[in-house]
């Protein structure tokens, strides 16, 4: 038997975690592992998550035995797949009998590689170092907050897919999906906003990762906003599209140990052509499938057995309105001053917040929701501006300080983007002692300065006058 106890080194050895199931030749495979010159360390499917934490192996190898434990092994690689420690590590399945659905499974997990258990010990050395050759080079690389932006730049052109195969008639469907994990005790907790915000963004990132090593099905997959992803099902209709991601929310809850995802989806023809209309449609689904105790988490814009039309209450409630606590004074006094962002006729009025700062954010988007205003967020200016080529909100809620451009940056391309007079009004942000910047932010079209710290009162005071001179 070979030792299975780790100790860290720093000579670069490769490691190898094996997780045979019984039927397995456990002993054959550590023994060609070994000769191909790694370090070999077993683990049971029930500990092998941890244990990859825990040892940063340069491969998972999965050893099937009888059908029996075929599930606990793909539940495992389903996991490693959704978190983001072990999201780029490699990960094999090794087949002792060959099978349809087996090849099917790995297929759908995004396994490395997939071959028999009895290759000769010259062939998995030859794989395994193609492999790591590639895994080294950077072939996959686990999303992450930092390169968010980069995922942000792509949708895009995801929308562009979408609108141009909408126009051509064929049949698809849009999805804006949003994930929570297992935040017992953490979420909502003494009403802190902030507090919850950390699980509610991990989870974001696993379902990212989840759904982009399920290209098969969803074909595309782009960060929408600090808390929501836009999905693409190409040939999908509504009811489809509800079957694919309702199985994989089911998966996906299996691999993140009691993550969910919830979801709003719209389809073409049947729900239209234009995209910024499918993309409204599929939050208003969203809007319903966020209700609490809601049966449906899969909601398709308009299909009947989704449900009836919400009330008010209930809109609010799934679009995150929050009840203010003892612990919330300031905003418990603003949204009992300015109860309700409403328009003409009751329309809830629509606000995008820019703000890169994940606390404020938070704290911003709390006192909007409280207020019954319809909420878009952006991490940043650029963010912002690819946002507003689609959406036309009543107005912007600007920080200055951004990540990449500053706000007065962003008010001034935002001008160029638009059309003479189309830039929705926008209230900037202002560090406190910062008067210089007021001539300069005016300039670049600011409507409105808001001094931090701000007083919650008065920028929802601001934001009412501004709204109502639209």
């Amino acid at each position: 038997m070979h030792d299975d106890s780790h100790q860290d080194s720093d000579d670069g050895a490769k490691r190898a975690l094996l997780v045979a199931d019984e039927g397995a030749d456990a002993e054959a495979l550590r023994e060609k592992l070994s000769a191909a010159g790694f370090e070999v360390v077993s683990a049971t499917a029930e500990e092998a998550a941890a244990r990859a934490k825990e040892i940063s192996p340069s491969v998972v190898l999965l050893a099937f035995g009888g059908r029996e434990g075929e599930a606990r092994l793909l539940s495992l690689a389903r996991r490693l797949r959704a978190e983001p420690s072990s999201f780029a590590l490699p990960v094999v399945l090794l087949f002792r009998d060959d099978s349809r659905a087996l090849r099917s499974a790995a297929q759908h997990l995004g396994a490395d590689d997939y071959f028999s258990q009895g290759a000769p010990a010259e062939e998995l050395r030859a794989r395994l170092g193609a492999l790591l050759w590639r895994a080294e080079s950077g072939r996959r690389n686990a999303p992450s907050v930092a390169d968010q932006r980069s995922e942000i730049d792509n949708f895009l052109f995801l929308l562009d897919a979408v609108g141009a195969d909408a126009r051509r008639g064929v049949t698809g469907s849009l999805a804006l999906v949003e994930a929570e994990g297992d935040v017992a005790g953490q979420r909502g907790r003494d009403g802190d906003a902030a507090r919850a915000a950390a699980p509610r963004a991990q989870a974001l990132t696993d379902a990212h990762g989840f759904l982009k090593l399920n290209l098969r099905r969803v074909d595309a997959v782009a960060f929408y906003g600090p808390a929501t992803l836009l999905v693409y099902l190409p040939g999908a209709g509504g009811p489809a599209a509800r079957a694919t991601l309702s199985r994989l929310r089911e998966e996906f809850s299996e691999a993140g140990a009691g993550g969910d995802l919830y979801a709003g989806v719209s389809s073409f023809p049947a729900h239209g052509s234009e995209v910024e209309r499918l993309v409204e449609q599929a939050e208003a689904a969203l809007g319903e499938a966020r209700v609490e105790n809601s049966a449906e988490r899969v909601v398709v814009y308009g299909f009947a057995e989704s449900g009836a039309t919400v009330s008010d209450a209930e809109r609010r409630a799934a679009t995150g309105a929050h009840r203010a606590t003892a612990n919330e004074p300031s905003v418990r006094a603003a949204a009992v001053a300015q109860p309700v962002g409403r328009g003409t006729g009751g329309r809830l009025r629509r606000v995008m917040l820019v703000v890169s700062d994940a606390a404020r954010m938070a704290q911003v988007n709390l006192l909007m929701r409280s207020a019954a205003y319809e909420v878009r967020a952006a991490f940043d200016g650029q963010h912002a501006l690819s946002l507003l080529r689609i959406d036309h909100p009543d107005a912007l809620i600007v920080d200055y300080e951004l990540r990449e451009m500053n706000g007065v940056e962003m008010l001034e391309r935002l001008a160029k983007q638009s059309r003479a007079g189309a830039a929705p009004p926008a209230l900037l942000l202002l560090p406190a002692g910062r008067d210089g910047l007021r001539a300069e932010a005016l300039s670049a079209g600011a409507r409105g300065l808001i001094e931090m710290p701000y007083d919650a009162v008065e920028l929802l005071d601001r934001l009412r006058e501004l709204c109502e001179t639209e």
